[in-house]
Order: C-alpha cells, then structure tokens, then sequence
C-alpha cells in the first residue's frame, strides 16, 4: 500500500480516500436496506425512505467510512481490524445462542449503525496508539 501512496500528489490521495470513504459507507448501507426489503428479514423502515438512506448513510460514514479513509490516506490498518471485529460480532457472533437469542439479523445492523458514536473514539485511540507506536509521518502537509 505504500508504494501507492508514492508520487501521488497529498491533495489527490486525499480526496480519492474520502470518496472511496464515502463509496463504501453508502453502499454498506444500501445492504442494509438490501436485506430489509427480505420478508423474513422483520425489519421495518419508518419514516420516508430518503431520511432513512441520508441518516443511516451519515452513521455508516462514522461506523465504516473512517476506518477506510485512515486506511487508503494515512496507512493505519489498526481502525479496519476493530471494524472487521465489529461486523464479525454484529452480523455473525450474534446469531449464535451463546452470544445472541439466534433471532435474526436486524439487531446486528441497528447496533453497526446507532454506536457509531461510540466507535469513532475508539477508531481514532487505535490510530493515535499506532502512529505513536509506529512513529509515522501521517501529518498533512499545506
């Protein structure tokens, strides 16, 4: 990866992670909505439809838009593995008895979308810990 970020200008690499970013927030929640329009899904929209793609587009973007932009601008890989454990928890370990009721999906995307706040923080304490551990140069230069 860090031979991508060669001879790319920081403005260009910049602007192509926040869209990539942005890319993948909307399309995860496109799933979302991909999977709720399934009868046995048993999730319900309320609301107009545009509110609800906008809202939830704003939480993907804080939930799996900021682990993909820390990747693709400053190389930090630590936020996309507690995004991967995230996914893995919300949307497999939870159907499983132990863990969950094994009831269904729906809470698994509620839960992705609603601690979005609680996962930026975090995202943001595993990139500062690996930059101070790895001693990268992520500063954006003017």
């Amino acid at each position: 990866m860090r031979a991508l970020h060669r001879g790319v200008p920081v403005q260009q690499r910049t602007v192509r992670a926040v869209l990539v970013a942005s890319a993948v927030s909307v399309a995860y929640t496109l799933v979302v909505f991909g999977y709720s329009l399934l009868p046995s899904s048993g999730v319900s929209i309320s609301g107009t439809l545009w509110h609800a793609i906008a809202i939830q587009s704003a939480f993907a973007l804080g939930t799996v838009g900021v682990p993909v932009f820390l990747w693709l601008r400053a190389n930090l890989r630590s936020p996309a593995v507690l995004l991967a454990a995230i996914l893995l928890f919300w949307h497999v370990l939870v159907e499983f008895p132990p863990i969950g009721s094994g009831q269904g999906d729906s809470p698994g995307f509620l839960f992705v979308f609603v601690f979005a706040p609680v996962y930026v923080p975090a995202y943001a304490a595993l990139a500062a810990g690996e930059y101070w551990i790895g001693k990268r140069d992520v500063s954006i230069p003017v």
